[in-house]
């Protein structure tokens, strides 16, 4: 009998097939996928420390999350991952509060740079607390749902490759259901990951209830710019002119919705000139352009000369959905 697995790509891998990379004992490695949100938010903390790292593409599309390699790193089956020769560090703000610990000085710029008592870390705080619990991925399947929305997306996410994001979207969840089954009750954290993937799908479905979704992320908006309206003299970033994490995650959600294209329905045409300018800024950052390279061809190649030999050949098609579709690898 036939897995889901192979019902589902007879030509492309099935998470069994994926063997474990091997690097070296010393090497920091972050197991990630270039279009996954959260990774992006690791990759650009990197950038932005100027910390060393080797790059590990994670080929979600075909399931290597819930490859047994993979599910020994993380339960979840979730990216971002980051080794430290011995150490293994699942989860963004993990990531990112390993990485601030660590890297300091000169060197590797904090961003957490204030004070634990201080006003400004307070505002900080307040900032990437209400940008961290935006449903992000929920946000994204949503979008090439409603139709009414009359989005201007961008690439990757344009023309009938949003029904094909969709589509593969199926795929992944048939993926993670296969994977459940196959370890029966042994990952708890696999079969809540697969409830609340559920439970998104459900949400997003319905008009109504993604609605609110919009509207979490429009207060939001509203809050950034009503705040930056306040600031006497202008500051550069949210609450200085040193770039912070509360500035990362507002960087990139305005890259994601730009992307989708959210634009004018959020701050274009002169409804959130704070928020329009503060993204023109981000997007002059060099950690920004290491992170959005200005060709997709340029994202592919990487991609491909990054993929494990041992599933290149026969693997074409598969691979290049994964650098089209994995947005919707979401946490």
């Amino acid at each position: 009998m036939s897995s889901q697995a192979d019902e589902i790509s007879p030509a492309a891998p099935a998470p069994k097939d994926f063997k474990a990379p091997v690097f070296q004992d010393n090497k920091l490695v972050l197991y990630f996928h270039p279009y996954n949100f959260y990774s992006q938010k690791v990759l650009l903390v990197l950038y932005e420390k100027n910390i060393d790292f080797t790059p590990y593409i994670v080929d979600l599309c075909n399931g290597e999350q819930y490859s047994s390699w993979f599910l020994n790193l993380n339960p979840k089956g979730d990216v971002p991952v980051l080794q430290d020769d011995a150490f293994i560090i699942p989860n963004s703000p993990h990531i990112i509060s390993y990485v601030e610990t660590k890297f300091r000085g000169e060197q590797h710029p904090l961003l957490k740079p204030y004070p634990p008592d201080s006003p400004q870390f307070d505002q900080m705080m307040i900032f990437e607390r209400a940008l961290s619990r935006l449903p992000v991925g929920a946000l994204s399947l949503g979008s090439f749902i409603h139709d009414d929305l009359k989005l201007v997306p961008k690439a990757p996410f344009i023309g009938p490759v949003r029904q094909s994001c969709l589509k593969n979207n199926d795929k992944v969840m048939e993926l993670l259901r296969h994977s459940v089954d196959e370890l029966d009750s042994n990952n708890t954290a696999l079969q809540q990951k697969l409830e609340i993937q559920l439970l998104r799908r459900k949400l997003v479905a319905s008009r109504v209830d993604f609605q609110r979704v919009l509207d979490a992320v429009r207060n939001v908006l509203q809050y950034v710019e009503q705040e930056l309206s306040k600031q006497t003299p202008r500051n550069e970033w949210l609450t200085g002119d040193e770039l912070t994490l509360a500035d990362v995650s507002l960087g990139l959600l305005l890259q994601r919705l730009y992307q989708l294209g959210f634009e004018n329905y959020y701050w274009g045409f002169g409804k959130l000139p704070q928020v329009e300018g503060y993204f023109l800024r981000f997007k002059q950052r060099a950690s920004y352009h290491k992170l959005m390279p200005s060709s997709n061809f340029e994202i592919l190649k990487e991609m491909w000369s990054m993929t494990p030999s041992n599933y290149k050949l026969g693997a074409t098609a598969g691979f290049l959905g994964m650098a089209m579709f994995a947005a919707f690898a979401h946490k």
